[in-house]
């Protein structure tokens, strides 16, 4: 009966695995699926601590985990995130025992749900290590053949974030790219103009006008209008009139300050 159980449960997570390699499955997705598969709350980090994904179950973890999680993105200092991050060896049933709720200090009374016992999974790339994945249980000790599919799950989730990772990788390129489009398109005084634009940027958005500009700058303002609606054209900026006041402006490219400023780093140099 437990091998045929545990037959049924490496099938469910085949099915995780045809799923990720259609690129149809998140962090999420994936983490609650391992959670039904392994009947455990799963918690999703980083290497520097960041919760990447969490499902809890309500059977198995506290509301005030719940709202921890919700309000800090990192688990609490009780998981001693060092150690676990540390380790490039899963481990299975660390217990933590909770003579009171961490989470509530003014409880009084043992935690109503028990000791944690947990299952922590490195996630590796190569020599890289990319974070853990975490599972964890009131009560119940976890069994060798949880191990084995948390394992399996662990690498299924490391294929996910190498996948996130490359399309954000494209995605910086294809910015930089189109800032650099952009650029080129320019004229000196233009570049002046941005240059003193993105300088003035207070979290990517700012209102502008274009007199003080122009007059600062020594430049005509059509200068300025025609550099904005370039940069505006290749998608790195959307601007907005707001009459007397100016023109609003909000950067959409996150990756256009670092490409212009390097380009106009070279541009400047090769004038020397």
């Amino acid at each position: 009966m437990l091998e045929k159980s545990l037959l049924e449960r490496v099938r469910k997570v085949n099915q995780i695995i045809l799923q990720s390699m259609d690129n149809d499955l998140d962090i999420d997705s994936a983490s609650g699926a391992l959670s039904g598969i392994i009947d455990a709350s799963v918690l999703v980090i980083n290497r520097r601590g960041k919760l990447l994904g969490n499902v809890l179950s309500r059977q198995l973890s506290c509301r005030r985990l719940s709202d921890y999680l919700a309000a800090k993105s990192s688990l609490p200092d009780y998981y001693n995130l060092p150690s676990l991050l540390k380790s490039e060896e899963s481990r299975i049933n660390e217990i933590y025992r909770l003579a009171i709720c961490p989470l509530d200090p003014e409880q009084k009374s043992n935690c109503p749900h028990g000791d944690i016992y947990i299952i922590a999974v490195p996630i590796l790339s190569g020599t890289e290590s990319m974070g853990a994945v975490i599972l964890h249980r009131h009560k119940k000790p976890f069994e060798h053949n949880d191990l084995i599919l948390a394992e399996i799950g662990s690498a299924i989730i490391g294929m996910i974030l190498m996948r996130l990772k490359a399309e954000r990788q494209d995605e910086e390129r294809w910015y930089r790219d189109m800032a650099g489009v952009a650029f080129e398109s320019l004229s000196f005084s233009e570049v002046e103009a941005i240059e003193e634009i993105f300088k003035n940027l207070t979290e990517s958005e700012n209102i502008i006008v274009a007199s003080k500009i122009a007059d600062s700058l020594g430049i005509t303002r059509s200068v300025i209008v025609n550099a904005l609606r370039k940069f505006e054209s290749a998608g790195i900026i959307e601007s907005r009139s707001l009459g007397m006041k100016g023109t609003y402006i909000r950067l959409k490219n996150p990756h256009a300050l670092e490409e212009i400023s390097e380009r106009s780093a070279r541009l400047r140099a090769s004038f020397d």
